[in-house]
């Protein structure tokens, strides 16, 4: 009796052993390998990784398109890179929380935000996928992206938001629309008008 509580006790140790192996260490300065290695853990779709695949420019870059940013507490917001584009590349996020590795990383949806070009009236949607250029305010532990709305940079919106593990809430909204007389365009987002209540 004592030799099989023995040897299930070694099982369930092995395979404990197993699991956490299979949790890749670097999440610093990741190639196309680790995200290979990560997208085991962080199962984003099938779907998304051949767009990516499909889209990226330097087809023998062995960078991996995929940036961990911490929460604190060993949580990470994931910012994958799912189609490159001359200007404004695609994205999702995912919360990530590695103490809880048996739980699946979270895909986050964000509202983002467009102003008409004839009235005004701002329009606003939940996506998981956006389009624009994400960046991470450490500080604050918020996620800020800036979508342009076209090429030239001088309409678009710049959003900051909250990170929570089920979700991203909206802290600060601005968004300028892309008007047909290019004078009317501020390239410079912090200059856009505010949306009221994100």
């Amino acid at each position: 009796m004592k030799v099989r509580t023995l040897f299930s006790c070694c099982i369930l140790v092995f395979s404990g052993a197993i699991c956490v192996a299979q949790v890749p260490g670097e999440k610093t300065n990741l190639t196309a390998t680790d995200r290979e290695a990560w997208r085991k853990i962080l199962r984003w779709s099938d779907e998304l990784e051949q767009q990516w695949k499909r889209s990226r420019i330097d087809k023998d870059s062995d960078q991996g398109g995929l940036v961990f940013y911490s929460l604190g507490q060993g949580k990470y917001l994931v910012v994958i890179n799912v189609a490159e584009s001359s200007y404004q590349p695609g994205y999702i996020f995912m919360h990530y929380d590695q103490s809880k590795s048996r739980i699946p990383a979270r895909l986050l949806k964000l509202k983002t935000y467009e102003r008409d070009d004839d009235d005004g009236h701002i329009s606003s949607q939940l996506v998981a996928a956006i389009e624009g250029k994400p960046s991470f305010d450490a500080a604050k532990k918020q996620l800020v992206v800036y979508t342009l709305g076209r090429g030239t940079g001088d309409c678009g919106s710049l959003v900051r938001y909250s990170i929570t593990p089920k979700l991203t809430v909206p802290i600060e909204a601005r968004v300028h629309a892309c008007f047909d007389d290019y004078s009317l365009g501020v390239s410079d987002p912090l200059r856009w008008r505010k949306v009221k209540r994100p």
